[in-house]
């Protein structure tokens, strides 16, 4: 017959087991299996759609990483779920981040229409506690924002791009500059950026007009260019909103000779049109390149058959592998505050990180070392969590694109 005592003490022993086996044991499992759903929120629809296949992919390519990882034993796998924006669609855009959201998703790489993103952010992500890092939102106003320290982007807002391009509009001697904007908020944003800067630099605008995407004759717009008139004319639209008929009609009349154009004019169909038609002097700038990490970048894109000169596809990788990396310092460090965290993984000091070297800074973080996330386009975030990101300036003539230089 069992004493008190001893009764006691199996009862106790099999309190143990019960909370080892059903607690214990699923716990463990779970931190060595943890999924992490994350959301690419982008305009898959709408007026970028021909940007958004290439960032979406790039964006994936850095999850691919881990999935081609020999040592299959990692800490964290990762789901991706897609949803569409339309960029510019906010019902569409707000259902789609609700559906990531609802899907269990932790974190969204997204969104890239400065309205679409600001309003997510305010009414759904920052609420639910859901961290977003825009690989393509310029607005000044995520600078303002509220977020708990929850958004970021891998790309530089627009008054630092605006500047860049005055500072460029005034190195090549441009002393007077029509401008021709598309009606798209975003762009006019930029436009007014753009023009601040130039009154800063001593640059002259004869004027500034809007055109829309969606008007089959822009004759009498390039009449009104025409008559301000300018030593240039700057562009500051996407191929997909008129900018590319601006140029063409411009060129039917003959009436500007040197165009300045956003990073968003500047990809390989403006190149392919041109070809047979002499840009001049026309110049812009891109982001990004060139670096160790730029380079790394595009042999890596190559590779997988995704384009690296297309718009933001190195901030859609950066954006991704940072996730990634946070994620991973998140377990090994056990701070939970994916702000501290993204900062302690992209900014100095550490072991410097390129494109193709996530399982590199994933093993440097479970021995405890820190890194400095680089990645493509040489992230480093300020306290608004913006990067300052890095411009190439570019000239435009007879159809080919050619680097000038770094800034």
């Amino acid at each position: 017959m069992l004493t008190d005592k001893t009764n006691n003490s199996l009862k106790k022993f099999l309190l143990y087991l019960i909370v080892y086996i059903f607690i214990i044991i699923p716990n463990s499992f779970a931190e060595k299996n943890l999924e992490i759903k994350v959301g690419i929120l982008l305009g898959f629809t709408g007026v970028v759609e021909s940007l958004t296949p290439s960032m979406a992919d790039s964006s994936e390519l850095a999850f691919k990483e881990l999935i081609n990882d020999k040592d299959k034993d990692n800490e964290i796998s990762f789901k991706i779920i897609r949803a569409d924006t339309a960029c510019d669609n906010m019902k569409l855009a707000k259902d789609a981040a609700k559906k990531i959201i609802n899907n269990g998703a932790s974190a969204i790489i997204g969104a890239a229409c400065p309205n679409i993103t600001i309003n997510i952010a305010k009414e759904i992500s920052i609420p639910e506690n859901i961290l977003m890092i825009s690989p393509a939102d310029t607005s000044n106003e995520l600078i303002e924002l509220k977020d708990d320290g929850l958004i970021f982007r891998t790309t530089p807002s627009k008054i630092r791009g605006s500047k860049i391009l005055a500072d460029i509009t005034k190195d090549r001697g441009i002393r007077k500059v029509a401008i021709s904007y598309s009606s798209d908020k975003d762009y006019k944003k930029f436009a007014d950026a753009y023009r601040k800067a130039l009154d800063e630099n001593n640059i002259k605008t004869s004027i500034m007009l809007s055109h829309n995407k969606n008007t089959n004759d822009y004759s009498k717009h390039i009449s009104t260019l025409s008559a301000a008139g300018g030593d240039a004319l700057a562009v500051i639209s996407d191929l997909n909103l008129g900018g590319d008929q601006i140029i063409k009609s411009i060129l039917d009349t003959g009436m500007f000779e040197i165009f300045i154009l956003n990073e968003s004019m500047i990809e390989q169909n403006i190149i392919d049109d041109f070809k047979k038609k002499d840009l001049k002097k026309s110049f812009g700038y891109i982001q990004g390149l060139p670096n160790l990490g730029s380079e790394k970048f595009i042999n890596l894109a190559q590779k997988s058959g995704v384009d690296p000169f297309s718009p933001y596809t190195g901030e859609s990788y950066d954006a991704a592998a940072i996730i990634i990396l946070s994620n991973f310092a998140k377990i090994f460090s056990g701070n939970n505050s994916i702000k501290e965290v993204i900062y302690s993984v992209t900014n100095k000091p550490g072991v410097k990180i390129y494109p193709g070297e996530i399982t590199k800074a994933i093993k440097l973080l479970r021995e405890g070392k820190s890194i400095n996330y680089e990645g493509a386009t040489n992230v480093e975030f300020d306290k608004f969590g913006d990067t300052t990101g890095s411009f190439l300036e570019v000239d435009l003539t007879k159809g080919k694109l050619k680097s000038k230089k770094l800034r």
